[in-house]
């Protein structure tokens, strides 16, 4: 068998030279070599205009974690400058997502002078049109797909549309990039609220993302900024406390809350002031429980019929939207099918949804053949949301379902790295690590560890979980691998990944199992 690090080169697709590049160190300064936006510099001097001329400004952004780290950063940027400017994040039950009318309409009665779009704005044909017919200039700062034609707004900023390159990015990204042109400096808290970001809008880890991500968690020091080490708690600062920790935290204000409020999340972003960062921590961990509880209990079994065959589940639940997710995430992972949750919107009229799907199915690609019943729709493979009329559910139902068994699923055959115990090693992992960050387009590596004979497996009390020590150090762990079922099979293969762990000072390397299969098949 080849040494590990070639095994994983392999796995990888990429060269020893490839290699070099991939770990070599970057910077702040570095990060974004040979990218840059178009006309970046002269809109930093519109904007700038604005200030100079003490014009009166607004952000309007979004509500999830990018939403909110685009805001934040701008909102930040303009301090440093010196400059106060108004700020708005929607909320998702009564604003919805975006700028729309109704908002544009207060900003011209306001008698705001510009208008700055942040994590939205691409496709805000109609209430940009009315804020420039109405006097007011419009900067949209966005990474969202376009449709055929641009808004009629002054400026806009996008990581392809505006070709700084390939790969998308996210909002916030976009925004700390502009922010280096305003400032003339790159600022190091931006760039962690931008690398936030990038991971909680499950942005490609290539390139210049990756780079930035890289730059950012080897030089993050704790103490350094409370607002971030609040929200991580002790853990350190990177792709895992960003996706487990911090994105979950800020999103479940957005999922919760039904009032204005929801801009308070900014206010923790940008004071300086150590008594209201600890007093928005409370009440953002306050939300961060509730979501953690409902998504404990609300696990809507009740609303499946188990001797249902159908190839997929679509339920309506009396809660609100920004749950829905939650719960059709839930079904996703219980019942190994493409699941939609709906919920009433406001109208009353219609319901929303939220679709999760597994491996080998489209969700956009459902959404598209159902078009004609659909009031809007969008997403990607894995996740996304549509609408439709409530005495459209029936049909949806069926001609979803209808859809799904028309459509079997494309299994996917992951690659993996053959493993022996004896490699399950803190040398080893610190080879892997060197691969990171782990991410979209950039998947920590898969192992598996061949004919592993059940008979010498330790299981949890219960009998529900594997937990079987290896080493002095070094255990294999799988969670709901129910004993009954494992000791079936007499030698079994383990696919899982290789991590560190900590638990009350005692650090560990643990092997976790995503799934065991017969080694006689």
């Amino acid at each position: 068998m080849k040494p590990f690090l070639e095994r994983i080169l392999d796995y990888y697709h990429i060269d020893y030279k490839q290699y070099q590049k991939l770990v070599a160190p970057t910077s702040l300064e570095t990060f974004s070599n040979g990218h840059s936006f178009d006309r970046a510099k002269e809109i930093a001097d519109f904007i700038r205009s604005f200030v100079d001329s003490k014009k009166k400004i607004i952000i309007y952004g979004d509500y999830d974690a990018d939403g909110i780290m685009a805001t934040s950063i701008m909102v930040k940027m303009f301090k440093y400058d010196n400059y106060e400017v108004d700020y708005y994040i929607p909320n998702r039950y009564h604003d919805g997502y975006g700028i729309n009318l109704q908002k544009a309409e207060e900003i011209v009665k306001n008698k705001y002078d510009l208008v700055i779009t942040v994590d939205n704005g691409i496709s805000a044909f109609e209430p940009i049109k009315f804020l420039r017919d109405n006097g007011v200039s419009v900067v949209v700062f966005d990474h969202h797909e376009m449709q055929n034609e641009l808004p009629q707004c002054n400026y806009f900023m996008h990581p392809t549309l505006s070709n700084f390159g390939e790969i998308a990015s996210s909002g916030a990204f976009v925004c700390f990039m502009f922010s280096y042109y305003y400032l003339e400096r790159l600022d190091k808290y931006l760039s962690v609220l931008a690398s936030i970001s990038l991971i909680s809008d499950m942005m490609p880890l290539l390139d210049y993302n990756r780079n930035l991500l890289k730059s950012v968690f080897a030089s993050y020091k704790d103490d350094e900024f409370l607002c971030i080490d609040l929200l991580k708690e002790k853990d350190n600062f990177n792709e895992t406390s960003i996706g487990m920790k911090i994105a979950p935290k800020i999103n479940s204000v957005g999922r919760l809350i039904e009032s204005e409020q929801i801009n308070d999340v900014v206010k923790y972003f940008v004071t300086e002031n150590k008594d209201e960062i600890l007093y928005y921590y409370d009440w953002i961990e306050s939300f961060n429980n509730e979501r953690k509880e409902i998504s404990k209990n609300a696990k809507y079994d009740d609303n499946i019929d188990l001797n249902d065959t159908n190839e997929s589940i679509a339920i309506v639940v009396e809660e609100k939207e920004g749950l829905i997710g939650l719960i059709s995430n839930y079904l996703v992972g219980r019942y190994k099918k493409p699941s939609i949750v709906f919920t009433l919107d406001n109208t009353k009229e219609a319901y929303k949804g939220s679709c999760r799907a597994i491996e080998g199915f489209n969700v956009v690609d459902a959404f598209e053949s159902l078009k004609d019943i659909l009031i809007t729709y969008g997403g990607h493979a894995l996740a996304g949301g549509c609408s439709i009329k409530v005495e459209k559910f029936e049909e949806f139902k069926y001609r979803f379902n209808e859809y799904v068994k028309s459509h079997p699923l494309v299994k996917v055959e992951k690659e993996k790295i053959p493993l022996f115990l004896r490699e399950l090693n803190f040398e080893n992992l610190d080879i892997i690590n060197t691969f990171s960050p782990f991410g979209e387009c950039m998947k920590a590596p898969l192992f598996t560890l061949p004919r592993i004979k059940t008979s010498a497996l330790t299981f949890s009390k219960d009998g529900k979980h594997i937990l079987t020590q290896v080493g002095f150090n070094t255990k294999l762990i799988g969670f709901n691998m129910p004993k009954e079922e494992v000791l079936k099979y007499a030698y079994i293969d383990l696919v899982g990944i290789m991590k560190k762990s900590e638990y009350k000072g005692n650090i560990s390397l643990d092997f976790n199992i995503l799934e065991i299969t017969d080694s006689n098949k």
